[in-house]
């Protein structure tokens, strides 16, 4: 008796298409709202630190790494200085 594999590579390339289409489509919403995805790299034990913060309230990492910038751009001494030199360059 023959094993039945129909479909069964096929539907998992198939499945893998329509989650590469799903996610390019929530990237295109996200960069309409102003947010832009970004990669970068973390000392892995504060990122390990990241995680467990946001698993212990229940947020995603996104949200939380956006506060934690948030909080350093708005503490950060002579922003419109860093800005203007910035932007002179660019």
């Amino acid at each position: 008796m023959k094993k039945q594999f129909t479909g069964g590579l096929d539907s998992l390339i198939q499945n893998s298409k329509n989650n590469i289409k799903t996610e390019k489509e929530a990237d295109k919403e996200k960069s309409k709202s102003g947010i832009q995805k970004a990669t970068y790299y973390f000392n892995s034990d504060d990122l390990e630190l990241i995680k467990a913060i946001a698993f212990y309230e229940r947020r995603p990492i996104g949200d939380l790494i956006g506060e934690l910038m948030k909080k350093y751009i708005t503490n950060y001494p002579d922003l419109d200085k860093v800005q203007r030199l910035y932007r002179s360059k660019c």
